[in-house]
């Protein structure tokens, strides 16, 4: 088996839960740490594929409060404005709407004064705020969450806005900001999801050599059934992902798919360890008992 090339040995490790025990003990820890990235990858790429895809996330998720107090009103007052390379221009009013601790403006002095962090920011004296400034918008919610958002390149007139309009706005540059910082992080999820699953498995199998139900030679044929056993339900799990994306339904696929990949391997080496007793003991069998490749 070692004689056949490493991605053969992948593809016939991933086929079927017999694959996944004979040839468990066929990679080494180089090959078994890339078949990992690999699957890994898999399982990232309808991710990479969906929020490529997205041009606007919805900031209404993570700050309700500041989003809902956007109204017709203010949506007047944006009209006339126009975002080019980076800088907000035209527009004929500047006034600001205030309701007790909220804020609705367009400031192109930076007469406000913001503090703190960005994804903490504050604007002072505000819960809520939504101001667009000539080089920025700041947006800052009740829930202590807020953030300073560069126009980037982008090109936007603003003739006629309606509330929808504004809030699209906001979403649209948002995401043109941080969409690397939340794939950089989802990626990190995933991984760590994949990274934590595998270990526990690897480490299930291994516990399992202290009660003899199985033969395992080594932690490294344990993490290689693990990983083994993950490739197929990762691959379904990523073209289901292709299809229709949805994070938690892909891991559950995958995770579902793990579980009975190996249920099936264990089965696999119990009828097998059961056929090799019987052979050593000279008892009878019948053909039905032979476990075939």
């Amino acid at each position: 088996m070692k004689n056949e090339s490493y991605i053969i040995r992948c593809l016939k490790a991933a086929a079927s839960p017999s694959g996944v025990c004979r040839y468990g003990n066929t990679f080494s820890w180089l090959q078994l740490s890339f078949l990992f990235m690999f699957l890994t990858a898999c399982l990232m790429a309808p991710f990479t594929v969906s929020f490529i895809k997205m041009d606007r996330f919805s900031v209404t998720s993570f700050m309700p409060s500041a989003i809902q107090k956007v109204n017709d009103q203010f949506a007047d007052q944006l009209q006339g404005f126009q975002i080019r390379n980076g800088k907000l221009t035209g527009g004929k009013s500047s006034e600001q709407i205030e309701d007790g601790q909220n804020l609705l403006a367009v400031d192109m002095k930076h007469e406000y004064e913001t503090s703190g962090e960005n994804g903490r920011l504050k604007v002072t004296g505000y819960d809520n705020a939504i101001v667009f400034q000539s080089d920025q918008l700041v947006i800052t919610d009740q829930n202590g969450t807020g953030f300073s958002v560069g126009y980037a390149k982008m090109d936007a007139k603003l003739k006629k806005p309606n509330v929808h309009d504004v809030e699209a706005l906001i979403d649209t540059l948002w995401l043109a900001q941080y969409k690397p910082m939340i794939m950089m992080l989802a990626y990190a999820v995933i991984f760590m999801i994949q990274l934590f699953l595998m270990a526990v498995l690897a480490g299930g199998i291994w516990i399992t050599k202290i009660s003899n139900m199985i033969s395992i030679a080594s932690f490294k044929e344990a993490a290689s059934m693990a990983i083994c056993a993950s490739a197929l339900p990762a691959f379904v799990a990523a073209a289901v992902g292709m299809i229709h994306f949805d994070l938690i339904t892909v891991l559950m696929i995958h995770s579902c798919g793990v579980t009975l990949m190996i249920s099936f391997a264990f089965r696999y080496l119990a009828k097998t360890r059961r056929y090799n007793e019987n052979l050593h003991s000279g008892g009878n069998y019948d053909k039905s008992a032979v476990i075939r490749d």
